[in-house]
């Protein structure tokens, strides 16, 4: 693919150590002018620009280039973009010019394979008489100092508009006082083109200013602003983002992204103005945001929130007459969405981290909400490449330090999003590509868990992350994990024509040790709600234990007046824990209660996204308690997918008394009801559970009575 073409840089390091992030140099710009002879009948671009990039083909932006290059272990694999410019292309001259940015790439975040920036590129042309062209990056390539001065991870960029070159990037451009590209080392790993779908400007939205150079947009979001601005030539304005305000209202409070980056320009932008109308926005980065200020010296100024992140195609909708469920529902479709930058990650603010666990904990509600399996699939692929041998894996992928992600958050707890992703993409697509793919790697990470105990109690684990009230001990979510592991295992297995005997053997060795320690005279002995929790969605329990073990939750849940008293893992078990029991009504009350801290006295306190922490004392954008919505799918609707693809479509409706209607679509199957009708459409055979009766009816649509 890149047979003929060179890695190129503007300079080589030669140092031993590479620049500070104060120190480093404006993000270089590249260029190269060639000829196209005669009519085009194909012409593929393939490009990678490290650490961020962005492509200009005569002076306009390539479509779908906003932060196109996907983070990855660049010793492994490196994802190229490709492109096709057939349309694009003109006879005669052309230009082709990229920018580059340090982040992901030539930051001090990424110690493990810091270099200077650079690109490879080849451009594909065949002509329709069948004579073919390469033009390829090589030292021909023109390189000079673009005008972003500062660009890094997790901070913002410094743009000054009096360095800007006009008309780079056009073909009557001369650039002749522009030296030569060098080539320079490859970044080592093997070449991919992204499967991912790409990063895209969403929308945008207009600021209300709620006092002096304070501007609130109203929504939550990942991105950055678009400023015009007029000034005196040389001022610096500073543009500061936040997700709350301090407590006097009158400026964004950044307290908790500064204590995490601990770096002066922690999601924030400079922009030196120039003296006449300007229009800034940053190339690179990103953040997460609602408010905005703007510090610095200006004339007149207008600035637009642009919405940015992986444009996933939708495949649901949820709404009913409660309108705290339908704002929750809104929040978690939200959070996914601004969380998701080639991978998931935790937070657009404090950390944008593609942690494991978190991703695995949402996974269900993502495949049940979009089109994601390009983006979990490519996202398994860099499980691969972190993998180590022993099969453990970081907690963050892809990695970023190589120092302590292979020693925290390291256990069955947050590991297990190998086989949860897989899992829940098999099921919701019925493509079993992701788990033949992932097959080696799942069984390896098992035999890691095994290597972990002599007993099958597994304790290792991050825990409860952010649990209300004390977390329950780690060996009972850790072990629960590993039982759930084989049973997805056991279930893959046999749907792909695998021997399963091995995976329920070991699930069920791992429920009698776990009997052993935490059943005693038939019944469950840990009184805490994620414990419970555990016990029933991992089914340790016979049914008489079991019924126990729901009553004694549902009796904790009251005594704590219908609040969470969990963490994150155990909110992930107890939607299906209590809804497959008898316990929807309590559990229903427990969501919507604004009393206390959880979903929805967030809702009513005016935040649009799901919090970290239940009492939102850090960021305030978290997708990982997106469980919440699948059970909207699974439980208030009633749409189920039993094992893998569409083959067995199970319709079973819990009907609770504050919704009195629903109109849900999920992958094509809707339902809608009211007090007297249910109506299915389903574009599959399905098996419709409601008013106590089972009956499997043919695809198409059918009116029920409801009672």
């Amino acid at each position: 693919m890149f047979e003929n073409a060179k890695w190129i840089t503007k300079d080589n390091y030669t140092v031993w150590q590479l620049p500070s992030k104060d120190a480093m140099g404006p993000c270089p710009m590249f260029a190269k002018n060639f000829n196209i002879k005669k009519t085009v009948k194909s012409a593929v671009l393939n490009i990678v620009g490290l650490g961020q990039a962005v492509y200009f083909l005569n002076g306009k932006r390539l479509y779908d280039s906003v932060r196109p290059t996907h983070p990855a272990k660049f010793t492994e694999t490196v994802i190229y973009n490709q492109y096709d410019l057939k349309e694009l292309l003109k006879i005669g001259k052309n230009r082709l010019g990229i920018i580059l940015g340090h982040i992901g790439y030539s930051d001090t975040d990424f110690i493990s394979w810091r270099s200077n920036c650079k690109m490879i590129a080849q451009l594909d042309v065949v002509y329709f008489d069948g004579e073919k062209e390469e033009i390829v990056s090589d030292t021909s390539f023109k390189a000079h100092d673009s005008n972003v001065l500062f660009s890094q991870r997790l901070c913002g960029e410094k743009i000054d508009a009096n360095l800007y070159v006009n008309g780079w990037n056009e073909v009557e451009f001369d650039d002749n006082d522009w030296q030569n590209s060098v080539i320079t080392k490859a970044p080592g790993g093997s070449m991919r083109t992204t499967i991912c779908p790409p990063i895209r400007e969403i929308k945008e939205l207009s600021a209300t200013e709620i006092s002096k150079n304070l501007f609130d947009f109203k929504e939550n979001i990942s991105g950055f602003v678009r400023v015009k601005v007029k000034g005196k030539k040389s001022q610096e304005i500073e543009v500061l983002y936040a997700e709350r305000l301090n407590e006097t209202k009158t400026s964004v409070d950044q307290e908790l992204i500064v204590c995490n980056i601990g770096h002066f320009m922690a999601h924030r932008d400079v922009f030196v103005l120039s003296g006449n109308e300007d229009e800034f926005e940053q190339l690179f980065a990103y953040h997460g945001f609602r408010y905005v200020e703007i510090k610095g010296e200006y004339d007149e100024i207008e600035i637009t929130a642009v919405c940015t992140h992986t444009d996933l195609e939708s495949r649901a909708h949820f709404s009913c007459d409660n309108e705290m469920i339908n704002a929750i529902h809104k929040a978690t479709v939200k959070s996914i969405l601004t969380n998701c930058h080639g991978v998931m990650v935790d937070c657009p603010t404090r950390e944008q981290n593609p942690w494991t666990g978190d991703g695995m904990l949402s996974s269900e509600a993502i495949n049940i909400n979009f089109d994601a399996y390009g983006l979990f699939y490519e996202w398994m692929l860099k499980f691969k490449d972190e993998q180590l041998n022993s099969g453990g894996l970081p907690c963050l992928i892809p990695m970023k330090n190589n120092l302590w992600e292979y020693n925290f958050a390291n256990g069955p707890d947050w590991d297990s999003a190998i086989f949860f992703i897989p899992y829940y993409t098999f099921k919701y697509t019925g493509n079993r590509e992701i788990v033949d793919t992932m097959w080696e790697n799942m069984c390896n990470s098992l035999k890691y868990f095994n290597s972990l105990t002599e007993g099958y109690l597994l304790n290792c684990g991050l825990g409860d992350w952010a649990s209300v009230g004390e977390q329950t001990e780690k060996q009972i979510t850790d072990t629960t994990y590993y039982r759930l592991d084989a049973l997805m295992m056991a279930e893959m297995a046999e749907a792909t024509g695998r021997d399963a005997r091995h995976f329920i053997d070991l699930s069920e060795n791992i429920k009698e040790a776990f009997r052993n320690e935490y059943v005693k005279n038939g019944k469950f002995t840990v009184m805490h709600q994620t414990a419970l929790s555990c016990a029933i969605y991992g089914g340790f329990l016979t049914e008489t234990e079991k019924q126990t073990a729901v009553n004694d939750l549902i009796a904790l849940i009251k005594e704590n007046d219908y609040r969470f008293i969990l963490g994150v893992h155990g909110l992930f078990m107890i939607f299906d824990a209590l809804s497959e029991n008898g316990g929807i009504e309590p559990l229903f009350d427990t969501v919507v209660n604004a009393k206390y801290d959880g979903f929805a006295k967030a809702i009513e306190e005016g935040i649009d996204t799901l919090t970290e922490f239940f009492d939102r004392s850090y960021s305030l954008n978290h997708h990982f308690r997106s469980s919440v919505d699948a059970w909207f799918f699974k439980h208030l609707a009633g749409i189920k997918i039993d094992g893998f693809g569409f083959d067995n479509v199970k319709i079973e409706p819990k009907f609770v008394k504050r919704i009195n209607t629903i109109n849900a679509t999920l992958h094509g199957i809707s339902i809608s009801y009211n007090e007297n009708e249910f109506l299915v459409d389903s574009p599959y055979d399905f098996t419709l559970v409601l008013n106590g009766v089972t009956q499997k009816f043919e695809k198409g649509r059918h009116n029920f009575k409801r009672r």
